[in-house]
């Protein structure tokens, strides 16, 4: 079975879940899973494992996450994008280029965020986004996130594009009401796309339908290291044989080295180990 990481381009309307059915559906693969939710309005960079690199998931690095993002001022909607209901209003005459870039300054760094209140966080035990559909309140907690870095695009009037770079747990659409608060305007987020997870970029991403089109989809997978947050060293034949059944023996000699390691052979992580003492973290299944 062929394993390795997937670079999809996650289209709106769809929800992460729904593109990991689809890709189990084209490929016929079973074991498939995904990092860095996307919600369904937004699209962009979707990293994706398959096979035995679903166990790698946990150290897959995805960092910088990096957004683009237009929003709007004069409208707020209750969920922050374009499909809530407008809970605010405001008029011309609207920031300057000058004035949103003055205001960007006080959004980043490490701060605390207050999610939108259409979230996939819990609250008492129930998804937020659960509870304001059938009316209820919510108001989530500050949470502390990095915002690295926001950038103006392009705009003028009561458009703009801004670029984002941001740390994990972070709303843009958070961020977007927020530069709305702080200039005295209602704003909100028409849309979003991510062009970057880590390793993987929008100008390398699969579309759906150009797996669904290719009948050997497999050659569009990563099956290097580049893409996980741990060192790795390569292995011959026949520790590769002795490691894929768990045996010790396949374990490389490894000098002045403490931690986590990933063991690859012909460029395929094979196993995932930490010592010393050397233990096996994780041991990947042999493809057939």
């Amino acid at each position: 079975m062929p394993s390795g990481f997937l670079n999809v381009y996650k289209p709106v309307g769809m929800s992460s879940h729904q593109v990991i059915q689809e890709i189990r559906r084209i490929t016929g693969q079973r074991q498939v899973g995904h990092a860095g939710t996307l919600d369904p309005m937004a699209e962009g960079v979707l990293p994706v494992a398959i096979g035995s690199y679903t166990r790698l998931l946990e150290w897959t690095n995805l960092q910088p996450k990096v957004y683009q993002a237009e929003m709007s001022f004069g409208v707020q909607t209750h969920s922050g994008d374009r499909a809530g209901y407008r809970v605010a209003e405001s008029g011309p005459p609207y920031p300057t280029r000058d004035q949103i870039e003055e205001a960007i300054s006080w959004l980043q760094g490490e701060i605390r965020q207050f999610p939108p209140q259409v979230s996939a966080l819990k609250q008492n035990g129930r998804r937020a986004y659960d509870a304001v559909r059938h009316g209820d309140s919510v108001w989530l907690g500050p949470r502390p996130t990095v915002i690295d870095h926001i950038r103006v695009v392009d705009g003028n009037n009561g458009s703009w594009t801004l670029e984002f770079i941001v740390g994990p747990g972070t709303y843009i659409r958070a961020i977007v009401r927020d530069l709305g608060f702080l200039l005295g305007q209602a704003a909100t987020m028409r849309s979003l796309i991510r062009t970057r997870v880590g390793h993987f970029t929008v100008e390398r991403a699969y579309h759906l339908e150009q797996i669904k089109n290719d009948p050997d989809w497999s050659r569009a997978l990563l099956t290097g290291t580049a893409m996980l947050t741990i060192p790795s060293v390569a292995v011959n034949s026949q520790q590769r044989c002795d490691l894929i059944h768990g045996k010790y023996s396949g374990i490389p000699h490894l000098e002045d080295f403490h931690g986590i390691m990933g063991l690859t052979y012909e460029g395929q992580v094979v196993a995932v180990i930490e010592g010393p003492p050397w233990r096996f973290r994780k041991v990947l299944a042999k493809d057939e």
